[in-house]
């Protein structure tokens, strides 16, 4: 599970632009919205899911699933792996 989070972190490095290192992001904190200090928006959560499809083969469905997956590095990792 580690070595997922730290592959999910660096995806979110390279597709979204942002001013962090992957080290730097934790596994529980929010990616989008208000309390997200990556500040992702709708575009960096819709190239999120397409990597995620691309790599791992999982749909992140739009609606409520996706805002659920895209919590936060652990909960993306969960759905991923179907924890």
């Amino acid at each position: 599970m580690e070595k997922l989070k730290a592959e999910l972190k660096q995806l979110i490095v390279d597709e979204c632009d942002v001013d962090v290192s992957a080290d730097e992001i934790l596994d529980d904190e929010f990616l989008l919205g208000d309390q997200s200090r990556l500040n992702l928006d709708s575009l960096d959560a819709l190239s999120i899911s397409l990597e995620v499809k691309r790599r791992f083969g999982k749909h992140i469905d739009s609606g409520n699933e996706t805002r659920l997956a895209l919590t936060s590095v652990n909960t993306l990792a969960q759905f991923i792996s179907g924890e």
